[in-house]
């Protein structure tokens, strides 16, 4: 036999089996459901920014209503946020990781052919492009002499154009109450130095501050998290990128 519920109106139950949990980064999410008379549904909804009738630092990010039966209708709020430990490290709870992979870079940028000549390397290039002949009908492969050059042409001859390079992107992710400041987006583009354990680079590799990614959940909960690059073997270019 169905159970009928007397439900009175405008006014909102909260329903046990609430859940609460933070993640290892410092984000709180809690799920709490509530019973409420279906004409009051829309009416008494919490809205988004709504706060926790609970932990005070997280607010309703999503709810819905689904209408059952009767005078009942059951709505199920989301609430995210970020504590303020008062510490003033919020990035306590920081997470990092590591990312290797092979890019394909152009035979020539390879470390073993750097001291290549200017004129052997546009010649080269050139070759690689599928030109026999300069602007003024010289042949190429003329222009390609040295013990360095011919070796590159030997490769180029066989088919081999280009070269796999490992890159590697250091990340570094947390959850805190405010986006992301003008120091650290200032800094995106520049040689930097990364934070948390990262792994030492060999010879004169360094890294690039290379971007940013900022997502918000509600009114006050911003998951942040910075990248860098790290260098091919003769280190970010200091002309072209400055320090941070």
């Amino acid at each position: 036999m169905a159970k009928h519920l007397a439900i009175e109106r405008n006014t909102l139950y909260p329903q046990p089996g609430s859940k609460i949990k933070v993640d290892k980064e410092g984000k709180w999410t809690a799920t709490e459901i509530y019973h409420v008379h279906r004409l009051d549904a829309v009416k008494l909804m919490p809205r988004t920014g709504t706060v926790h009738p609970e932990v005070a630092f997280i607010s309703v990010v999503d709810s819905e209503i689904e209408f059952g039966e009767a005078d009942l209708a059951v709505i199920t709020s989301q609430y995210s946020g970020a504590e303020d430990t008062g510490s003033g490290n919020e990035k306590a709870n920081a997470t990092y990781s590591m990312d290797i992979a092979l890019s394909e870079e152009h035979l020539l940028l390879c470390h073993h052919y750097k001291d290549i000549g200017t004129k052997e390397r546009e010649a080269l290039k050139g070759i690689i492009a599928g030109k026999d002949k300069d602007d003024q009908g010289n042949k190429l492969r003329d222009k390609v002499t040295s013990a360095l050059g011919i070796d590159a042409l030997s490769k180029i001859d066989r088919g081999q154009v280009s070269y796999y390079c490992p890159k590697i992107t250091w990340k570094e992710k947390w959850v805190c109450k405010r986006s992301v400041s003008a120091d650290e987006l200032n800094r995106i583009g520049k040689i930097d130095t990364p934070n948390g354990p990262c792994p030492a680079l060999a010879g004169t590799r360094n890294w690039l501050r290379n971007g940013c990614t900022q997502d918000q959940e509600g009114k006050h909960a911003f998951t942040l998290q910075l990248e860098w690059l790290a260098s091919n073997e003769d280190g970010w270019d200091s002309q072209i990128y400055a320090h941070s």
